[in-house]
């Protein structure tokens, strides 16, 4: 970890002084930038490593800086289903698809988000699960959440795909951040962007980017594509599989 930063500062320095001039920019990166999921995956860790740097003419400030990082999925569309018990059974009753929301999200901050930002900031960049945006284009106002929309968060959050850590980001000295993020067994493959928010006195200063690509490889890689590309075949062949599996089975354990 000690030589991980080291090789990060190292990398800011000369980046920090080639950037035009700016009261205070941000400087990131990430530990790794692709996370492979294998057969034997059960999650894993990123983390988002970040420094504060000011020009010369930059006045010195009262209040300390504050660090947002959010860590969002591919977009995705979710069917989001309210059961009712009808003559004692449990059925599907009304449904809303929820599109174009992150298949993961998970935001991480120095403080509690209230206190970094207002409201109306927070609601325009989508900062934190209660102002995230859903069938809903951001805006100055919180959102409006329905039943649905209550439902799609709560088991997002359960299976670990919404994370909110409030003090998740951890500051090293006074310049220097990093923020962990946990990556659950069950993260969806795709493309990730992390974007870092940078705020003193509930003003936003500087912001940044980092992109993370999580896909599967070797043998679950391929069974992907094929299942994609032959979708017919593939599932021919899972039949057939399915089928020798059982009359196997049967001959293993039959009783003469």
């Amino acid at each position: 970890m000690t030589r991980l930063l080291a090789v990060f500062l190292a990398l800011a320095a000369p980046l920090a002084l080639a950037a035009p001039a700016a009261a205070e920019q941000l400087v990131t990166a990430l530990t790794n930038e692709t996370v492979a999921i294998t057969s034997n995956f059960t999650g894993s860790k990123v983390v988002v490593f970040g420094t504060i740097e000011r020009d010369a003419q930059t006045v010195s400030r009262s209040a300390r800086y504050e660090v947002v990082v959010a860590l969002s999925g591919p977009p995705t569309s979710v069917v989001t289903r309210r059961k009712e018990r009808t003559a004692g059974v449990w059925i599907n009753r009304d449904s809303e698809r929820m599109r174009g929301v992150p298949s993961f999200h998970a935001v991480l901050s120095s403080a509690p988000l209230a206190e970094i930002a207002p409201d109306a900031t927070r609601a325009k960049l989508g900062l934190g699960i209660d102002m995230l945006p859903i069938n809903a284009q951001t805006s100055a106002e919180p959102p409006r959440r329905t039943d649905f929309d209550e439902a799609f968060l709560r088991l997002m959050q359960s299976g670990r795909l919404y994370q909110q850590q409030e003090n998740g980001v951890e500051f090293l000295s006074a310049a220097l951040f990093r923020a962990p993020v946990a990556l659950p067994a069950n993260v969806p493959v795709g493309r990730y962007l992390a974007s870092v928010y940078l705020f003193r006195d509930g003003a936003l200063l500087a912001t940044t980017s980092e992109e993370l690509l999580i896909g599967k490889v070797g043998f679950e890689q391929v069974m992907t594509d094929f299942a994609h590309r032959h979708g017919l075949v593939y599932g021919l062949v899972t039949v057939v599989i399915a089928c020798l599996t059982g009359w196997l089975a049967g001959v293993i354990f039959r009783r003469d």
